[in-house]
Order: C-alpha cells, then sequence, then structure tokens
C-alpha cells in the first residue's frame, strides 16, 4: 500500500484508522500545525506520503459559533494548507472526510448530487473546504469528497433525539472503506459511505451500547436543527449499521 498521512482526529474514527492503517503517518497537531502553512509544507515535504486522509476539523455547533476564527482557520485554511503542501510536493490522492451536515433538513436523503445549504457556521466552513478540495483536483493529485454519518461512542450526552434521523454507521465501517477505497484507482469526486437504512440519534446510541434517555426536538432550544441527514449513494455500496462490529476494540 501507498506510504498514507492520516491528519489528526479524536475519538472512535481515529483509533479505528490507527487499527486499519497500523504503517500510516499520524502528525499530532504540534507536529504538524494544519493552521501553520510552512509547518504543513515541511512535514509533507519531509515525510513525503503519497496519499493524505484528511480527518482534522474543528467539529461541533457551539464550539464554532463561539470560536468562529478558529473554525475558520482549522476547517478551511487548514485544508487548503494540506491542500497545496500536497499539490507542491507530488501527493498523488487526497481524501477528504466530509460531514452530512453540509445539507439542510428539508429534501433527505442526499445523494452524491445534492447541493450544500449549510445553516450553521460549522457546516458552512465544512461546505467551503469542500468547494476548496474540488478546486484542487487535477491530472498530478486526485482528491475525493467522502461525505459520511457517524459519531464517538459511547453516546457523549445523557440524552438523544427519537425525532432526528441520519444513516449512521460506526467508525469501524469509516475506516475499513477508507482502506478499501484509498486503494481504489478509479476515484469519483464525491462518494457517499452509509448505513443501507436510517435511523434514530437514540436508536443509533443504543446499538453503540450507550445507556441514554430519550429527547425529542420540541426539548431542545438551539434554531435550525437538522430533522433528517439520511444519505444515500449512487456510486457505492451501502453498509448494514448491524455489521459495523462496535464491539471490534
Amino acid at each position: 500500500m501507498d506510504k498514507i498521512l492520516i491528519t489528526w482526529g479524536t475519538g472512535r474514527l481515529w483509533k479505528a484508522c490507527r487499527k486499519i492503517f497500523p504503517d500510516a503517518l499520524y502528525p499530532s497537531s504540534k507536529d504538524m500545525d494544519i493552521t501553520d502553512p510552512q509547518q504543513v509544507k515541511t512535514y509533507i515535504s519531509q515525510n513525503k506520503p503519497d496519499s493524505v486522509i484528511h480527518l482534522a476539523a474543528l467539529a461541533g455547533i457551539p464550539d464554532c459559533e463561539k470560536n468562529k476564527e478558529k473554525a475558520w482557520n482549522i476547517n478551511v485554511e487548514g485544508t487548503k494548507n494540506i491542500l497545496t503542501a500536497c499539490r507542491d510536493n507530488s501527493v498523488s490522492k487526497f481524501l477528504y472526510l466530509q460531514t452530512a451536515c453540509i445539507f439542510s433538513w428539508e429534501d433527505a436523503p442526499y445523494d452524491e448530487n445534492s447541493l450544500p445549504d449549510p445553516k450553521h457556521y460549522y457546516w458552512f466552513t465544512k461546505a467551503i473546504a469542500e468547494e476548496i478540495v474540488k478546486s484542487y483536483n487535477s491530472d498530478t493529485l486526485t482528491t475525493l469528497i467522502a461525505r459520511t454519518n457517524f459519531t464517538t461512542m459511547p453516546w457523549e450526552y445523557e440524552k438523544a433525539f427519537t425525532d432526528r434521523f441520519w444513516t449512521y454507521l460506526f467508525a469501524q465501517w469509516v475506516a475499513k472503506w477508507l482502506k478499501d477505497f484509498i486503494k481504489d484507482n478509479k476515484w469519483e469526486k464525491i462518494i457517499h459511505i452509509c448505513g443501507e437504512r436510517k435511523i434514530s440519534m437514540y436508536d443509533y446510541a443504543t446499538l453503540g451500547w450507550s445507556k441514554v434517555w430519550k429527547m425529542n426536538l420540541w426539548d431542545y432550544s438551539w434554531p435550525n436543527l437538522t430533522r433528517d441527514m439520511s444519505l444515500i449513494t449512487k456510486k457505492w455500496e451501502t453498509y448494514k449499521i448491524e455489521d459495523s462490529d462496535y464491539n471490534d476494540n
């Protein structure tokens, strides 16, 4: 397999990737601060990866709303810094892990051709970054945007919505798919990796062995919260969430 660099992340996907890609480069934010273009350029030029999987992001609606400059620097400028270094150092593949949250909730399910309609600043920065990734695609640097639904387990909150729906998978499936696709020579510009059926956040949390209380949108005061972020794919296969192998540590 090619020499792979995976940008820093947290939670279960990060752990799953370290298991699926044991020989990959995993620079910490101290070793490669993606908001520092010179540091990114130096690290990539010294380590010479063939492919980059970009996981790093400031995620979470409240965090990004409170820290808009930080969100922009990490999610937008950071992505651009890595892409520039990849282009200038003969990296052949760049895979961008994208959230399904770039869509509104009115027209679900969303396929690879659906138009983004972000409602919050986090989603806005990710939508902008996606356009930047597209703009760097060339004969020498192939870029891919991989949109998906997953989150860290156990569920990080005391409650979970019964009336918000996603085509969730667990992180292990996402990591395994990344490995399959990084080896594939027939890249699409955008791909959706998603479960074959939509489930509520509450059902997802309980499938992940989390003990949570039920809640619904009437219990939440944040404006413009999405109701249905389900994805479908026209370019890849779908997976059963029950096969996501949550307990595979």
